[in-house]
């Protein structure tokens, strides 16, 4: 009987490995994403605030572009550029 459980553990061992070896090569282009798209909306909103949030669009846009900065930056912290 102990043979039976122990080849269950490597089974199951052997399946982790694979998912964590799949989740991480997805999850290193999320966070590339997330992080160069973190460092090039700014440029998109600065207009925004140097000409002013006049109107219920200009802020509604700014406030859209800084929530999508915000998340950007949530996915994208932990990137790591390849040195």
């Amino acid at each position: 009987m102990s043979t039976i459980t122990d080849l269950d553990t490597i089974d199951t061992a052997e399946s982790d490995e694979e998912t964590n070896a799949s989740s991480e090569s997805l999850s290193t282009p999320v966070r590339f994403i997330g992080f160069w798209t973190a460092v090039a909306l700014p440029f998109l909103y600065m207009p925004l605030l140097v000409t002013g949030l006049d109107t219920p669009g200009q802020l509604q846009t700014f406030l859209i572009l800084l929530t999508l900065n915000l998340i950007a930056l949530l996915v994208g912290h932990r990137h790591r550029g390849s040195a």
